[in-house]
């Protein structure tokens, strides 16, 4: 198996699997322990949810989920690759080929339109036609009129829809969602999230998001609690009082 990731795996297999996850700062006279002891797994295919207060570790464990950052102990294995051990060079170059982001502030480039927005990871992919494939994801998040807009001409919710669109460009295993609708009304949020999970079946994606949204966290498969590090999954009994 390809130590970076494996095409052939089987489709029973996790695509994230974590286990003995922690994660310490280092302060001037103490250590601050965001998570401890953490252990998951996440099938292929599947939408998960990862919910709890500012400062609870949930933002850090997306990080760590997606190769951003390294445990201080633990493994994390990502579509058959141990991330979590990899060097930082080979950690970019997984995220390249297999992951995809959607942030809370976008992130879109200020310079670029949407379509070279949304063409740019195609691009750097060595895709062909990356032109082609960008107007169609374009048109499919309902922007087809507003490909030469760059991003200061575009609205919140249209700018988190060319978001969405890059995200999902180069068809990526998993996508990770840090708060995709927290700088939206609720109306716009509503129609993002919409898409986001359209998107998510149709593609047949691992979503993993982080939110504050209760409506768009009900919307996943499964909705994970952390609290003080540690990660906790509340039975159907819980979920539904």
């Amino acid at each position: 198996m390809n130590q970076m990731t494996n095409p052939n795996a089987d489709h029973c297999t996790p695509m994230l699997r974590v286990a003995g996850l922690s994660h310490r700062v280092p302060l001037e006279t103490d250590t601050l322990t965001i998570l401890q002891g953490v252990n998951l797994e996440i099938n292929r295919g599947e939408s998960v949810a990862i919910v709890g207060r500012s400062g609870s570790g949930k933002t850090t464990l997306l990080g760590l989920l997606a190769g951003l950052d390294t445990p201080s102990e633990g493994t994390v294995e990502l579509d058959g690759a141990m991330i979590s051990q990899l060097s930082e060079d080979k950690r970019a170059e997984l995220r390249a080929s297999r992951v995809g982001f959607v942030f809370q502030s976008f992130q879109l480039l200020p310079a670029l339109s949407a379509l070279e927005n949304v063409m740019l990871p195609l691009e750097l992919a060595g895709m062909d036609n990356p032109d082609k494939r960008a107007r169609e994801l374009l048109e499919r998040v309902g922007l087809g009129e507003r490909l030469n807009h760059t991003p200061r001409q575009l609205s919140g919710g249209e700018q988190q829809r060319v978001a969405i669109a890059r995200a999902f460009a180069c068809e990526p295993a998993v996508l990770f969602a840090d708060e995709p609708t927290g700088n939206l009304d609720n109306r716009t949020g509503q129609a993002v999230s919409d898409l986001l999970m359209a998107l998510n079946r149709e593609q047949g994606t691992t979503l993993v998001m982080v939110t504050h949204d209760e409506h768009l966290a009900a919307r996943c498969a499964r909705q994970l609690h952390i609290e003080a590090g540690q990660l906790s999954e509340p039975t159907a009994e819980e979920s539904v009082s």
